[in-house]
Order: C-alpha cells, then sequence, then structure tokens
C-alpha cells in the first residue's frame, strides 16, 4: 500500500486533500485544528497532535465518497464534541494548551452566528432563501472609488446572505474578526478588544433587538398567569432565548434586582413605560455579555 502511495501521485494528492479538509472540519467543531496551522500544512507548518486520528478521519472522508456531513455528524457524535470547557486543575497542570483535548475549547462567537442569535432571540430572524442583498447596487458594487450608493444590512435574513463587499464590509463583520476576503482563509482571527463591546453598546440593529427581545419576554403568555414568581420566571425565560441556558441563583438575584431598581429609576424620572425600557437595558446587557457571546 506504501509503494502505491508513493507512485500514485493522483492518490498521494487526494489524501492529502482528505486530511486538509478533515482537519479543517474539525477546526471548525472543535475550535483547534488537529494540524493547528490550518493553512499551512507544509514544512513550516505544526505536526498534528494526533496524526492517527486526522489518518482515521481523512480516511473516513474518503471512504464515505467525500461526504462533509457524514464526516461531521461522526464527530459531533463523539466524546470529545460533548465535553465541557470548565476549569480542571489537573488537566490545566499538564496540558495548559489542552493541545491533549482534555476539555472544550471556549470560542467566540463568529459575526455571523452572533448576528443571527442577536435576531433570534429578538423574533426577527427571517429564515427563508435570501436573493440577492447587492443586486440593486448593480455596478456600484463593483466600482473603483466612493460607492455614491452604500450596501445595505439591515435584511432580517441570515448573515450568510449578507453582502461581502471588500472594500464595504458589514460593520459587525469589521468589528468581529470576519476573514479577509481578499485572501483564502482558513482560520480567522481571534481578538477580543474594546472595540468589540463598544460596537454591541451602540450599534442601532442591536439595540432594537435588545427592545424587540424585552416585548416578547413581557408580552409571553406562558408567563402571564405568574404572581409572585413572575419576575423569577421572566428572567429565566429571557436567559433561556439569549443564552440558551438557565439562569444561575446568582444571576436571578442581580438581574432581578439590577431591573426593580432601573425601573424605579426610570419611573422616577418620568420616563414613558419604564418596565418595558429598564427589561430593554437588562437584554442588552446580556447581548454584550460572554455568556452570549462564547461558546463554553
Amino acid at each position: 500500500a506504501l509503494s502505491r502511495w508513493l507512485c500514485d501521485p493522483q492518490l498521494r494528492s487526494g489524501q492529502l486533500a482528505a486530511r486538509v479538509l478533515a482537519n479543517r472540519i474539525w477546526f471548525h467543531l472543535i475550535g483547534q485544528g488537529l494540524v493547528r496551522t490550518v493553512d499551512n500544512f507544509g514544512l513550516t507548518g505544526e505536526s498534528p497532535t494526533h496524526p492517527e486520528l486526522l489518518d482515521y478521519l481523512a480516511g473516513r472522508l474518503i471512504a464515505s465518497d467525500w461526504s462533509v456531513k457524514s464526516l461531521i455528524r461522526e464527530i459531533v457524535l463523539s466524546r470529545t464534541f460533548a465535553l465541557s470547557s470548565g476549569y480542571d486543575s489537573t488537566g490545566n497542570n499538564v496540558d495548559p494548551d489542552n493541545r491533549w483535548l482534555w476539555k472544550a475549547n471556549r470560542r467566540r462567537l463568529d459575526p455571523e452566528s452572533l448576528r443571527d442569535a442577536i435576531l433570534t432571540a429578538a423574533g426577527k430572524l427571517d429564515l427563508a432563501v435570501m436573493d440577492s442583498t447587492v443586486g440593486y447596487l448593480q455596478d456600484q458594487a463593483t466600482a473603483v472609488g466612493s460607492n455614491s450608493v452604500r450596501r445595505r444590512t439591515d435584511f432580517p435574513c441570515r448573515s450568510f446572505y449578507l453582502p461581502v463587499i471588500r472594500n464595504d464590509l458589514p460593520e459587525i463583520f469589521e468589528a468581529f474578526d470576519f476573514a479577509n476576503p481578499h485572501v483564502a482563509t482558513g482560520a480567522r482571527p481571534n481578538t477580543t478588544a474594546p472595540g468589540q463591546a463598544l460596537f454591541v453598546m451602540n450599534d442601532p440593529m442591536v439595540m432594537e433587538a435588545a427592545e424587540a427581545t424585552a416585548r416578547r419576554i413581557l408580552s409571553d403568555e406562558a408567563a402571564n398567569d405568574l404572581t409572585a414568581n413572575d419576575l423569577t420566571a421572566r428572567i429565566q425565560m429571557l436567559f433561556q432565548r439569549v443564552t440558551g441556558g438557565a439562569a444561575s441563583d446568582r444571576a436571578l438575584q442581580s438581574v432581578g434586582s439590577f431591573l426593580e431598581q432601573t425601573e424605579a429609576r426610570l419611573i422616577a424620572e418620568g420616563v414613558e413605560d419604564a418596565r418595558l425600557r429598564a427589561w430593554t437595558i437588562g437584554c442588552h446587557a446580556l447581548f454584550a455579555s460572554s455568556q452570549f457571546q462564547f461558546v463554553e
């Protein structure tokens, strides 16, 4: 088998392509590639941390007639994918970089997932297939120099359909490490910077989504019959819809106290619909939290 591999360039290139693809699929699902230099499989790149596993995944990819879906299914059903990102002192002392996969890699949502999650919580995401989001630009989409007709990003569609114009990316893409559209990119930059927090605090789309989310929570029929536990139930509903998990006792206490104090202050200031305003601020703060923006 080895001599056949060495003598057959087509077979050799096919197996290399399978390793590259399997590594990228693993990278997107686990957060780190088995070869950590995802864009560099050459001599100057890193060696795989688990070469036998990489060969196995490449073999499974070829055996399934290059079915990406099949390989994704196998990985997400594995124990490794199901691991928690929680801290463990023993594992951290032995392997602080998590090269041997003793825990999940905690990572930030990419900008497309972040935007989709915000619109989903607000009940505004349109899952229908979208036509061109740049058709109205005509020649302006590729014109040299300044664009007199600027591209729009206020569509309720999935972020997958947003326009990617190389010199005019959507603002959320610019803030949250979207791939450089000028080059092929296997691994995007992964930064945490103050500008990202400022974007979430000030972007009109995020603020509108926070108000829409607050309206959904306050008007939800499932909580309308609650009395004494009304605030607690609605906070739990908010966390479930925004973060996908339950609020801790500490979060229930701190968020409940914040909402009550903020509503009282707004009423004293004469703000109309103080309750909605207080919940909007609370929703906005949750969108800005690491619990929402990071995958545990």
